[in-house]
């Protein structure tokens, strides 16, 4: 359930690429058209937050700037039956300030002896994933490109797996003023292709993936260590997201396998609002599964994820579970970007490569 309703921002990400100022000029050379793990951003997305009683999730971000920022951040509960609902929450953080909370028990309102507001726990049974953005003081967004963060997905026996958080960038070139207000308090910002000069950086075209072959117990394919199987989570989450209507959004995701001797398999499955699944779960089940040892024929493999034409882009993350010897969280590779897929290649646009986030905003 919403925490907090209130006038809406409607707004393109470079998660919904680039812009529409016709005066802008070209972008900075601080600002980074592409998704990234190791800059900071404007945006933050956590795609993977547990807490379940048996794993909990510990939640880290950083100011990086000299200045104190304000950051608006949601939980987007992707368990069943909760249809990716949202709360959300805010904070500041003084200069060059960390802080961290965990999924299960929150932050006070007092953060070592800052005012810096409260954050709420996520209910037992949490899965999905948290974004943040860089907010000015009236809360509209604010490309200060000033967040980083990182995850650590902690279970009760004590094993722990980190990822970064990944960060959108946004354009510190473009004008602070943005034209298209609607005077009912949304802002609009649209892909525009043949214009360079984005908000925010673009989502990634195609995920790349290196993973070994599920859940099999037959060497190679198992653990050297333990000698049993290895599993493969995968965790995807669309780049279009409104979470002021609170509305799901839908992707159909093509996955092209390649094993050792690169012959190619393939198969497809729909991200509804959220996707935390094993390799062997997605298409058909059992010794056919295209990810399996049977099939592959090698103890290996390499995955291109992409989205169908006109269908919206997603983001995410991987996790390895080895079988006595525990699990280990990793981001995925990127290959190109939302804006230069816009065309293919002789310069027709292909339709419906925006991406939108619509956030809730303070009136």
């Amino acid at each position: 359930m919403r925490m907090v309703k209130s006038v809406r921002a409607l707004w393109t990400l470079g998660i919904a690429t680039m812009a529409l100022l016709p005066f802008a000029g070209a972008a900075s050379a601080d600002y980074a058209t592409d998704l990234s793990t190791e800059r900071s951003g404007s945006v933050l997305v956590y795609p993977k937050v547990i807490w379940d009683g048996t794993r909990d999730t510990i939640i880290r971000i950083a100011n990086t700037s000299n200045s104190m920022v304000r950051v608006k951040c949601f939980y987007v509960n992707g368990a069943p039956r909760q249809n990716c609902s949202e709360t959300d929450f805010e904070f500041f953080l003084t200069k060059q300030h960390p802080t961290h909370w965990t999924a299960s028990g929150g932050r006070m309102y007092s953060d070592g002896g800052f005012l810096t507001g409260a954050v709420p726990p996520a209910p037992l049974g949490f899965v999905g994933e948290v974004k943040c953005v860089q907010v000015d003081l009236s809360g509209a967004p604010l490309r200060g490109n000033a967040l980083k963060g990182d995850a650590v997905l902690r279970s009760i026996t004590g094993d722990v797996s980190e990822y970064n958080a990944l960060s959108f960038q946004g354009n510190t070139d473009m004008n602070a003023a943005d034209p298209n207000s609607t005077g009912l308090g949304d802002l609009v910002y649209d892909l525009t292709p043949t214009n360079r000069g984005g908000m925010y950086s673009a989502c990634p075209d195609t995920l790349l993936l290196n993973h070994m072959a599920e859940n099999s117990t037959a060497a190679p394919a198992n653990d050297p260590i333990s000698g049993l199987p290895i599993n493969t989570e995968l965790t995807l989450v669309p780049c279009s997201e409104d979470l002021e209507n609170q509305i799901p959004k839908s992707v159909i995701v093509q996955f092209s396998i390649y094993n050792e001797f690169e012959q190619h398999l393939s198969t497809s499955t729909t991200v509804n609002c959220y996707l935390n699944t094993t390799l062997g779960q997605i298409g058909v089940l059992g010794p056919n599964n295209p990810f399996t040892y049977s099939a592959l024929g090698t103890a290996s493999a390499y995955t291109r994820i992409t989205p169908a034409d006109g269908n919206g882009a997603v983001v995410g993350l991987a996790e390895e579970f080895r079988a006595g010897a525990g699990a280990a969280a990793f981001n995925l590779q990127t290959e190109g970007n939302r804006f230069d897929a816009a065309t293919n290649g002789n310069g027709d646009p292909r339709t419906g490569k925006a991406d939108h986030l619509i956030i809730p905003l303070p009136f």
